[in-house]
């Protein structure tokens, strides 16, 4: 039985041209042996399994070669190059730093440093994960590494540049590795596949690529374990399997039941991953990544940032055109704040599905499919017996309102653009979400305005700031109190400074800031932005709630509280 040799050791390159997707370091190095240019001292920098060792055996191998080619490659039949490839050099050195980081390891190579080579150029020293070097290792190789003899080259490398002394470094040619890219991963794993005669499907060295994350040596380690279990044929279902990675089907249907508005299909899809024994984490960062793809594909310029198969985006592009940029980019910043808090939750199954939660009313509340009835004049008498309602909810999707459900009148979603062209914030988002019947943002119902154009100055922003204020519904009578107190400010050319003496006031003020940038916006004819400062500096600090302000803002909350006040004859003390 022949001795097996895995790819990562059979495939290794021996030739700069061989060296796959680290072009720029390859050709710079040739360029050095062709000018005679050779720096006494290399330090290649990357991630692990990018190839720094292998360039650096390349390199030690090319420039001790006797008969080098006219492409400035090494020849591999002279002695020094056969004695290296069979691992009996006598001039060239490997050495793990790992396990020889002591001072004393260091004194002993520095001693070989004084003996000439036998035979050959150059007596080379390659250093494997320097890094582990100890602070004395260090110390007792900067002379010897600044001022090495002429034929003594020393190549290092590392994958924690950071660790490494700032002395060392100043006395190296830094060469920085880059992780491989998909493709390239892709395209040599396919001429592995003709050379083994192994079967597989493109989609499935995708799979393989992206797990690597960059590191040719994870991926063709990943392609001999599947390869081996597969018995010569790699399918995507199998590759998923082993390498226990979610279908990207998933992450389609997901995203199909949520531009429906289908909660129920969605949790349960969620709940089928679970199953299957993949963490919430893994499932939303997958989910963002979906999102990403989704949105790169409306532009062709970003098309090229997309790392997976052409058959996936051809899918991608199909769900591309029923999903709006408006949903994608708040889905993103949902999912995004989801896996900020997935470690800290207690609860990270249900921190998941309220994420999808909100994700599933994101068309809601940024589009409706519905159209608003055309309002029927009253009579003065039918306006008086008419009852007071709430305001309800316009139907358009303003910053000042939040629209009921995007179903038209079939019951099936209807996905729109949205008018606004704005990101909902999170905050309107839950708002929504939690308490649809009854917002916490205060409304007010207009007809459109076309009144005339305002110039927006000091004194047009205190006319509209009391024009709003009477506009404020009854029962809120703490708010309008603060409207008389106080005044924004105009600090720039379309933004407002309101400073308030407590952070419950900014929180009141809060609640109607979107339909004050929209009421401003609408009259003087662009987007009008306000800021809501609680002044911590003023009088030394935060102002407390005073017992009357409390009193005002519990009414607000709950009516019922001055019914009892006035039926039991109460009187309140304020001192």
């Amino acid at each position: 039985m022949a001795e097996y040799i895995v790819s990562a050791r059979k495939y290794r390159p021996v030739r700069f041209s061989e060296m796959v997707g680290q072009e720029q370091v390859a050709t710079t190095l040739k360029n050095a042996i062709r000018t005679g240019h050779l720096a006494h001292s290399f330090l290649f920098c990357g991630p692990r399994g990018v190839g720094k060792t292998t360039a650096a055996r390349i390199l030690a191998k090319t420039i001790n070669c006797e008969n080098i080619t006219d492409d400035f490659e090494a020849c591999g039949k002279c002695e020094s190059c056969v004695s290296f490839q069979k691992n009996a050099s006598f001039n060239i050195h490997e050495l793990d730093a790992a396990s020889n980081n002591s001072v004393d390891d260091i004194r002993a190579l520095v001693d070989q440093v004084r003996f000439p080579p036998q035979t050959g150029k150059y007596k080379i020293y390659i250093i494997d994960e320097v890094h582990m070097l100890s602070q004395g290792a260090f110390n007792a190789f900067l002379k010897t590494l600044e001022e090495p003899p002429a034929y003594c080259k020393f190549i290092l490398a590392t994958t924690e540049k950071q660790k490494i002394l700032p002395t060392i470094l100043s006395r190296c040619q830094i060469f920085d590795f880059r992780r491989i890219g998909i493709e390239t991963i892709v395209k040599h794993l396919k001429h592995i596949c003709e050379i083994e005669k192994i079967e597989a499907e493109e989609d499935a060295l995708h799979i393989i690529a992206q797990k690597a994350d960059g590191g040719m040596r994870d991926a063709l380690s990943m392609f001999d374990r599947l390869s081996s279990f597969s018995e010569g044929k790699l399918t995507y279902n199998s590759v998923l399997e082993n390498l226990n990675v979610l279908d990207y089907d998933y992450f389609f249907k997901v995203t199909d039941a949520l531009l429906a508005e289908n909660l129920t299909h969605t949790i349960q899809l969620f709940d089928e991953i679970l199953r299957k024994g993949f963490e919430g984490d893994d499932f939303i960062l997958g989910l963002s990544e979906h999102f990403r793809n989704l949105l790169f594909c409306k532009d062709a310029q970003t098309l090229s940032l997309m790392e997976v198969s052409d058959n996936l985006k051809v899918r991608y592009r199909e769900q591309s055109q029923l999903a709006s940029p408006d949903f994608l980019v708040n889905c993103l910043s949902i999912a995004n704040q989801c896996d900020i808090s997935y470690k800290a939750s207690k609860n990270k199954r249900l921190t998941v599905e309220l994420a999808l939660i909100k994700m599933c009313y994101v068309n809601a509340v940024l589009t409706t499919g519905l159209t608003v009835p055309e309002k029927k004049k009253l009579t003065p008498e039918q306006e008086k017996a008419k009852p007071v309602e709430k305001a309800a909810p316009k139907a358009d999707a303003t910053p000042e309102s939040v629209p009921q459900s995007n179903t038209a009148a079939t019951g099936k979603p209807v996905i729109t653009a949205s008018k606004s062209k704005k990101v909902l914030t999170l905050d309107v988002l839950n708002v929504a979400i939690e308490n649809p019947s009854e917002s916490n943002i205060i409304t007010t119902t207009e007809e459109k305005y076309e009144g005339e154009i305002l110039l927006l100055n000091e004194e047009n922003v205190l006319k509209l700031w009391n024009d709003y204020a009477v506009k404020l519904p009854a029962e809120k009578k703490g708010l309008k109190a603060h409207f008389a107190t106080f005044t924004p400010l105009l600090n720039s050319e379309m933004k407002l400074e309101l400073k308030v003496q407590s952070d419950i006031q900014k929180t009141q003020f809060e609640e109607v800031r979107l339909g004050l940038q929209h009421f401003f916006s609408e009259r003087v004819g662009a987007t009008v932005e306000l800021l809501i400062i609680a002044d911590k500096e003023e009088k030394g600090g935060i102002k407390p709630y005073t017992p009357k302000e409390k009193l005002e803002r519990l009414i607000e909350k709950n009516p019922a509280i001055r019914k009892l006040q006035e039926k039991l004859g109460l009187e309140l003390d304020y001192d």
